[in-house]
């Protein structure tokens, strides 16, 4: 991706920040995040963080496989970027994170399950190939105020490798480059399956599209394709972004933003960033995405439920960043320099 013209660095960085802000809500127990009580209901701040990551994935995933379009290199790099840093923090979450809550909650460390069923060695094991198939360790979150899971945000690594090979597919096919007629055609289809599934009981469309719980993910991952695919046909300039961001705003506010949801925040992100010159020396937003909520995680088991949210979020903030910013200089830079090797 480039660097040099484009914002993109700095919209990675606001959408693992409205993630971190909606998890917020959720981990501390403070009540409805803002976004969720101001669109009743149709959607969060992290949810539209999320989509925009995907989105933004299927432009630039699109342009990396068409500038080389060499299946081994494709893998390879896609690879390199997506699983060091994901095995490194399982094993931060399991052996460092969980532990911690464990310690804060029980004053020791004894009891905890460090190998065995349950435990944080079959917590690292069983999500080693993206599919979380364990979502906590030893009962650890039965006090937190949600238990659902230690690392909520890792499930949707799999999707995000799975919209991967959709790109190799479209490639391999043609339908990025030479096949746009055609390339339209399944677009359609796919997004037409989406809006039919949005306000009906019965489902229709692929199986995988339907039950997955990630069809608003893959749905933006493929309008960030699109915009790709047609990048020459579809010109936005600041007035036009200017009018989808007040669109999106009214819909949020009286009714049927979702429908329209992929195709606006693809827009707004990518036509809406590319408007201006900004990049980073380090890229975090990776790490702040996979630490966040287990970070969240532990910080909620030891502030006072009374604690002001904003203290909670700055410290949450801080750690999460800090281990950011290691897992990039130790792990994910270093391994992205094989890339040029």
């Amino acid at each position: 991706m480039d660097k040099n013209n484009n914002g993109f660095d700095l919209l990675r960085l606001l959408l693992a920040f409205l993630v971190f802000v909606s998890h917020s809500y959720l981990l501390f127990g403070h009540g409805r995040e803002p976004l969720d009580v101001f669109s009743k209901g149709q959607t969060s701040m992290g949810e539209i963080g999320v989509m925009g990551f995907f989105c933004l994935s299927g432009y630039l995933i699109s342009a990396s496989f068409y500038r080389s379009p060499n299946v081994l290199k494709f893998l390879r790099n896609r690879f390199l970027r997506l699983f060091p840093g994901y095995w490194v923090c399982l094993l931060v979450t399991a052996f460092v994170i969980a532990p911690l809550i464990f310690y804060v909650n029980n004053k020791s460390l004894t009891g905890f399950g460090f190998t065995g069923p349950d435990s944080s060695w079959s917590f690292v094991y069983n999500n080693i190939y993206l599919f979380i198939r364990q979502w906590g360790i030893c009962g650890l979150l039965v006090n937190a105020n949600y238990k659902g899971s230690l690392n909520g945000n890792l499930w949707s690594l799999l999707p995000e490798f799975m919209c991967y090979l959709l790109t190799l597919v479209l490639g391999l096919f043609g339908l990025l480059k030479n096949n746009r007629f055609v390339f339209a055609i399944v677009f359609i289809f796919v997004y037409v399956v989406y809006v039919v599934n949005l306000y009906t009981s019965n489902q229709f469309g692929p199986t995988f599209l339907i039950l997955s719980s990630a069809r608003k993910l893959y749905t933006a991952y493929f309008c960030g394709t699109a915009l790709f695919v047609f990048r020459d046909k579809l010109q936005v300039d600041v007035k036009g972004v200017l009018f989808i961001a007040l669109a999106m705003i009214a819909l949020l506010k009286f009714g049927g933003f979702l429908i329209v949801a992929p195709l606006c925040i693809t827009l707004l992100c990518i036509k809406g960033f590319s408007l201006f010159k900004m990049s980073f020396k380090y890229d975090i937003s990776y790490g702040l995405y996979i630490y966040a909520f287990p970070v969240q995680q532990l910080i909620s088991a030891v502030y006072a439920p009374n604690t002001l949210m904003i203290f909670y979020m700055l410290s949450c903030a801080v750690v999460t960043a800090l281990l950011a910013f290691l897992s990039y200089v130790a792990v994910e830079r270093p391994f992205l320099n094989f890339k040029a090797k």
